[in-house]
């Protein structure tokens, strides 16, 4: 947003530069990105007044133009097709002067003609966007010849460019950032606006029934000096328009006042000139009116041409499922039964709070106007604002929430600058339509409560009532003790104790808050035993190697389809888009999309885990089972010391789950699964079984990606993936016994190595298993160091070499003990599995 500081000092007595007030109000949370300083480089233009003109000698477009500067005349070529009549005024750039734009005036001549400086547009001196001819200033407009066009047109100012956050509506307008400025300065905030218009009709109308009259003079306010003119209304021109408010949910109160004898024009300079340095386009007269309220109030408002309203009535009403309307952009929008619309007595004339219609706007021959002014809900703006893809100013404030209390402001300063600069003539009410009172909100505050919050014993009760009541709350004594406060309309964000204190803090300076350091105290019963579980289970895949990553739970359902997981999903309510629109069934989407990112992105290789939840359908309409999973991904080559390694396979992500569980102290096995989950390869993947004592559970799988799934996601490599169940992890982990160390071995090991040969459904944990069976308390390891598939092993078999190592704690190993354990081993293994030795 764009603040002129000239406007904020004509409304409020604040006497501090634009870098004051911008390191004020950043301090105090509204920040202030910028300031652009408008009007310099003017300091050779001056203004001038016509004498004379005729025709250039030998070019029909160019005119010679004599001015006075104030000192004397001079003869100046002008191309312009608006150059005045002898006694107006124009603008003169000297010889020697630099334009903003960088053009430097020298005395030249033109197809024969010395022209002695330059007649300029607004928009060669960068106050304007009027470039189609010279600037006249107008009757009204100040400055005698040879002033300075800066001094004398007040073209100086400060912009503040503001980065407001959305809980603060109150300061999309220079009324609000005038409020909060005298506040900051510790001034008494005493807005200086004209409310008072300068022509009434003379006849008193009535109200229509159901509503209200709002009288356009506020009889509770001095006008000292300010008088207004009696004006007879126009016969067959209405008074007052009837409103019906058919949506109360949705617009709360509607303010229409007629103005007759409207006068539709351009906008003299000093309107223009303000718009423009706010970013504004002028227009005419009346909409250019309703721009400036906009900007000084922050309020919306808008003006219909009342001829041609059907039947010189308004209705605020939800649209038709279909109905149609051409607005001021433009174009033409289709309306949904969410819409809300200011209707006349036939069709939809604007889209409440968002923008008007083309039908029914403001032109060269409208004579008769109907000004709105009302308060419409937030959400219901904000959904068609969405809905129609239409973000205006209007909208942007009423989104926000502007204040319902400020409509009597409204309408009155709008009616004084109408029937001011468009000469119009104000009925003396206007109809006041209001289907629901918003209320205040009501806060208990103790003043120690302030002190305690900020931490500050310093505060004086004398300053935080100072600091509230200047922000515009009303306090009373409380029920008991403390404070009754009633916070203000214009303030939606002020609806708890701890608001106010924040307020109080804020304009105080935050720089003022004591700060001490803390001195925590560690204690163990204060941390949270599952979030410690968890914490082991992260540091054991970091320690494996592994980087974590964090996914969004929300992904799109063909992100599931693409991944060959669950399908069957938690779908949002209201999802921000399509790419968020389901629950996560599995962190397999997540951890397929890294990969794929980290590809793209030349990162061939990486080790990736996630911790987080898989979200499923419960039993009820709305039930959502939660289940927390921890999965790991490998991909690219294989770690190893010199050069590059061959991709990984089934077996490194076996090895890296093992290496977690053992980082753990916990002991897991693999085995040929069941069933596969249909993002893995249906021959290179296995079940994770956790074991505890004689218990196992499957708590998992892991293997190689599907081809298909591999294909879907564009992936160069064949990545390994495991998902598993954290919850029993984490049982397991709590009933864990404490690790203890054991004593260096007394006695030495023996090492047996072991070929067995099996079918290709037998897996390695079986083999481990059955010798650890076998061999009882001598055998300490049993480690794989080769697998064998092809000739001699029979089709459909493959090798297992394993090395065994045996030690007795107690005791030497005598050769003869060892043979005796080995062919237990063997006959187990053979017996259970079908193990033959291989020759």
């Amino acid at each position: 947003m764009k603040a002129s500081c000239n406007w904020i000092r004509e409304i409020a007595a604040i006497d501090a530069s634009a870098s004051e007030m911008a390191e004020r109000l950043t301090r105090a949370g509204l920040e202030v990105e910028a300031i652009e300083r408008v009007g310099e480089g003017l300091d050779r233009v001056v203004i001038a007044e016509v004498r004379g003109k005729r025709a250039h000698p030998t070019k029909d477009k160019l005119s010679l133009v004599t001015v006075f500067d104030g000192k004397g005349t001079r003869e100046v070529v002008c191309g312009a097709p608006n150059v005045p009549a002898p006694g107006a005024r124009v603008v003169l750039v000297d010889v020697g002067a630099v334009l903003p734009g960088g053009l430097r005036i020298e005395s030249r001549e033109v197809a024969g003609v010395r022209s002695e400086g330059m007649l300029a547009s607004e928009k060669e001196l960068g106050i304007g966007a009027d470039h189609e001819g010279i600037l006249v200033l107008g009757d009204d407009d100040p400055g005698k010849p040879g002033a300075r066009v800066d001094e004398a047109l007040d073209l100086r100012d400060e912009i503040l460019h503001l980065s407001l956050t959305p809980n603060r509506p109150d300061c999309l307008g220079h009324l609000g950032l005038a409020r909060e400025l005298s506040v900051l300065f510790g001034e008494p905030f005493a807005p200086r606006l004209t409310l008072l218009p300068s022509k009434l009709m003379s006849v008193l109308p009535e109200a229509p029934r159901g509503t209200a009259a709002l009288p356009v003079i506020d009889s509770g306010t001095g006008h000292s000096g300010e008088t207004a003119s009696l004006v007879a209304p126009v016969d067959g021109v209405p008074m007052v328009a009837p409103i019906h408010i058919a949506a109360p949910d949705r617009c709360a109160r509607y303010v229409g006042t007629v103005l007759q004898r409207v006068v539709v024009g351009p906008s003299p300079f000093w309107v223009r000139h303000r718009l423009h340095t706010l970013g504004q386009r002028s227009i005419d007269r009346v909409v250019d009116v309703t721009n400036l309220v906009l900007l000084e109030l922050g309020h919306p408002i808008h003006a219909f041409d009342l001829d041609r309203l059907d039947g010189h009535r308004i209705e605020v009403r939800l649209a038709r499922e279909g109905e149609r309307i051409a607005l001021l952009d433009g174009t033409e929008r289709t309306l949904t039964a969410d819409d809300l619309v200011i209707a006349d007595a036939s069709k939809p004339i604007a889209l409440a709070g968002v923008m008007g219609g083309s039908e029914t706007a403001v032109r060269p021959g409208t004579k008769n106007v109907l000004l709105e002014v009302a308060w419409f809900d937030p959400r219901s703006v904000r959904r068609t604002s969405r809905r129609h893809a239409i973000h205006t100013e209007s909208s942007h404030r009423f989104e926000r929430g502007v204040d319902p209390s400020g409509i009597p402001t409204a309408q009155r300063r709008a009616l004084s600058l109408l029937t001011t600069l468009a000469e119009a003539v104000s009925s003396p009410i206007g109809v006041d339509a209001e289907t629901r009172r918003i209320a205040n909100a009501t806060i208990s505050l103790d003043p120690d409560y302030v002190r305690s919050a900020i931490g500050d014993a310093s505060i004086s009760d004398v300053e935080s009532r100072t600091i509230l009541e200047g922000l515009g709350c009303a306090i009373s004594p409380g029920e008991h003790s403390g404070w009754r406060i009633t916070a203000p309309l214009h303030r939606p964000d002020l609806t708890r104790a701890i608001d106010l204190v924040e307020e109080v803090a804020r304009v105080r300076g935050y720089d003022r808050v004591p700060t001490a350091l803390l001195r925590p105290e560690p204690r163990p019963e204060a941390a949270s035993s599952r979030a410690l579980l968890v914490r082991q289970v992260r540091r054991a895949a970091l320690a494996t190697g592994h980087h974590e990553a964090v996914n969004f739970t929300f992904l799109a359902a063909s992100d599931l389809t693409r991944a060959r997981v669950s399908t069957e999903a938690v779908a949002l309510a209201n999802p921000l888009s399509e790419e968020r629109s389901v629950m996560r069934t599995s962190l397999v989407p997540g951890l397929l999309a890294n990969v794929s990112r980290a590809e793209r992105h030349q990162r061939p290789r990486g080790r990736i885990f996630e911790i987080g939840r898989r979200y499923l359908p419960g039993n009820g309409p709305t039930s959502v089972d939660e289940t927390a999973s921890l999965a790991i991904v490998a991909f690219g080559a294989r770690d190893q010391w010199l050069g590059e390694g061959p991709s990984v396979d089934f077996y490194d992500g076996k090895g890296a789950i093992e290496g977690v569980f053992a980082s753990l102290a916990l002991t897991v096995e693999h085995r040929v699964p069941a069933n596969v989950p249909g993002w893995l390869h249906p021959r290179r993947a296995a079940e994770i079984v956790l074991r505890a004592g004689e218990d196992a559970r499957v708590i998992g799988h892991v293997g190689e990606i599907h081809p298909d799934v591999a294909d879907a996601h564009e992936l160069v490599t064949r990545p390994v993936i495991a998902e598993l169940d954290l919850e029993p992890v984490l049982v397991a982990l709590a009933a864990r016994a404490p690790k203890q160390v054991a004593a260096l071995p007394r006695s030495m090991a023996v090492v047996r190595d072991l070929a067995l040969v099996v079918e290709e459904r037998v897996s390695l944990s079986q083999i481990a298993h059955a010798i650890r069976e076998a061999g009882g308390p001598l055998v300490e390891d049993v480690a794989l160091f080769d697998l064998y598939r092809g000739k001699p092993i029979a089709e459909g078999h493959k090798s297992f070499a394993l090395r065994v190592t045996y030690r007795d704690p107690e005791a030497t190993l005598t050769d003869a003990r060892v043979e005796e354990t080995q062919s237990r081993v063997i006959a187990r293994t053979s017996s259970e599995l079908g193990a033959t030795l291989r020759a």
